[in-house]
């Protein structure tokens, strides 16, 4: 007994016609009687009934119809994973998220990813900072998501930036400014602002005071707040202004303005880091995602 005898047995199952079955197959009849007989032989039971009329299964026929039909199915299951494997498209990918960047793009980026390479499983997983650095210099993530800074990494993690997005000055609605197209930081360099505390979220903190640096200003701090969904509460309170990424606008009251800052587009940049090596599956990740942020205003 052998595959082939056995995909020729499916096929004269499913058409119960010599003629039909042998076309097919691309075999002569006489070829696929012959088969079918050694196939009988081999079980020790007759599978098929056969005359002059018609052709057609015995109820034991019908039983190993049904059992090869699923071992077949596995069969075919087994040789496309070791295929996949082969070639790098099938696994898993531990992903490593920080922050609000990716909340509204990151399940249409896996959905995407999901089309292409259905075989890798996604597990995505929220972390701290310190966190997310740890297990993924250990080897416990694959990948980690998350704004980029400047971060002292050990030569056998990569970086990339994926996403960008651009600045912007948040007003309360009742602000002078909140219906302008832009507004430059000269403009807004003595407001109140409301700024991050260090304490909560050094990265955020730094953002801005590189951005206030980068004009010659210092922010006029008036407020610090633990998060950034404070900090827009604390505008629409009006206590002050603030600066976040455009992306924070789908978290936001609709009594707030996001108004882009000259001279800041693309300054806000999501960054993956990951180890090459540790998955060949990160490269078909990164391709997806290059696909996917040219395809979107982020």
């Amino acid at each position: 007994m052998n595959l082939f005898q056995l995909e020729y047995f499916i096929v004269l199952a499913e058409t119960l016609s010599y003629t039909k079955a042998s076309q097919q197959l691309h075999i002569t009849q006489p070829t696929l009687s012959k088969l079918v007989l050694n196939l009988e032989h081999s079980i020790g039971s007759q599978l098929f009934i056969r005359n002059k009329r018609e052709v057609k299964l015995t109820p034991t026929g019908k039983v190993f119809y049904h059992e090869i039909k699923k071992t077949l199915h596995s069969y075919d299951s087994a040789v496309k994973k070791v295929k996949d494997l082969e070639n790098g498209t099938t696994g898993v990918i531990s992903i490593g998220l920080l922050g609000t960047a990716l909340v509204h793009h990151f399940p249409k980026l896996i959905k995407r990813f999901h089309e292409l390479y259905p075989t890798i499983k996604v597990n995505p997983m929220d972390y701290t900072y310190n966190h997310i650095m740890e297990t993924l210099i250990s080897g416990q993530i694959d990948v980690a998501i998350l704004p980029d800074i400047e971060i002292d990494c050990p030569p056998h993690i990569l970086k990339k930036t994926v996403f960008t997005d651009h600045m912007c000055v948040v007003f309360p609605e009742s602000h002078k400014f909140s219906e302008l197209k832009s507004v430059s930081l000269t403009m807004i360099k003595d407001e109140p602002f409301i700024h991050m505390d260090p304490k909560f979220s050094r990265t955020d903190h730094n953002l801005i005071d590189n951005i206030y640096s980068k004009e010659g200003f210092s922010p006029n701090t008036v407020y610090e707040a633990n998060s950034l969904l404070n900090m827009m509460l604390m505008v629409d309170c009006q206590i002050g202004i603030s600066l976040l990424a455009s992306h924070m606008k789908q978290f936001a009251n609709d009594t707030v303005r996001f108004v882009p800052l000259t001279g800041f587009e693309g300054y806000f940049k999501v960054t993956c880091l990951y180890n090459r090596e540790s998955n060949d599956c990160i490269e078909k990740l990164l391709e997806v995602a290059d696909e996917y942020s040219k395809s979107v205003k982020i």
